[in-house]
C-alpha cells in the first residue's frame, strides 16, 4: 500500500510539473474589425524617462518575429500598435492526498497528507490596437508558472509564451481569418 501511495504522489508531481512548462493561452478579438486593412505594425513607445529592460527587449524581439512571420511590416506610422505588459503574481497551491490505513483486507482512509507550496506565476499580455480608431482589436495572454524563487523569465520562456500566443492569432497581414 505504501508503494502505491509513493507511486501516486510521484506520478502526480511529474504530471503537474509537465503542465507547468506550457503556457496557458487565452485570446479574443473584435469580430467587427476588418483585419484585411492591417499591413504594418509598430511598438507603443515607452514613457519618457523609462528605459527598456532585458525582459522588455526579449518580448519585443519575439513579437517582432511573430508579426513578421504573419506578413506585417514595421512602420513609423503603423496600422496596428503593439502593446505588451507583464505581471507576476505569487500563488499558493494546496494538494490533499488520501492516506490509506489498516491491515490487508481491512483498509480504509485515515485522513489526508497536505502538500503546500508557493510559486510565482508570470503573465504576458499582448494587445494589438487599431492606430486610426485607437481601439483594441486583439488581446492575447499567456500565463506560465515560473521558478518559485521569482527570477525573471528567460529569453526561452518569453519566446515560448509569444509563440504560443500567436499560435491562436487567426490573421495574416491583409488577409481575413484562416
Amino acid at each position: 500500500m505504501r508503494l502505491l501511495s509513493y507511486v501516486f504522489i510521484a506520478s502526480s508531481m511529474a504530471f503537474l510539473s509537465g503542465c507547468a512548462s506550457q503556457p496557458k493561452v487565452t485570446s479574443d478579438y473584435d469580430h467587427s474589425a476588418n483585419f484585411t486593412q492591417y499591413h504594418t505594425y509598430g511598438f507603443a513607445t515607452e514613457n519618457a524617462g523609462q528605459y527598456q529592460t532585458l525582459t522588455g527587449k526579449y518580448i519585443q524581439s519575439a513579437l517582432k518575429q511573430q508579426m513578421e512571420l504573419r506578413g506585417y511590416q514595421p512602420s513609423a506610422t503603423p496600422d496596428l500598435w503593439v502593446y505588451s505588459s507583464t505581471m507576476k503574481e505569487n500563488k499558493v497551491q494546496v494538494n490533499d492526498t488520501p492516506v490509506p490505513v489498516g491491515r490487508r483486507g481491512y483498509a480504509g482512509w485515515g485522513g489526508y497528507n497536505q502538500s503546500i507550496w508557493s510559486y510565482t506565476e508570470g503573465t504576458l499580455t499582448v494587445d494589438l490596437v487599431d492606430s486610426k480608431k485607437k481601439q483594441l482589436v486583439w488581446r492575447g495572454s499567456a500565463s506560465n508558472t515560473l521558478s518559485s524563487d521569482g527570477q525573471p523569465a528567460t529569453q526561452a520562456q518569453i519566446q515560448q509564451a509569444v509563440t504560443a500566443l500567436f499560435a491562436v492569432y487567426p490573421f495574416k497581414a491583409g488577409a481575413s481569418a484562416r
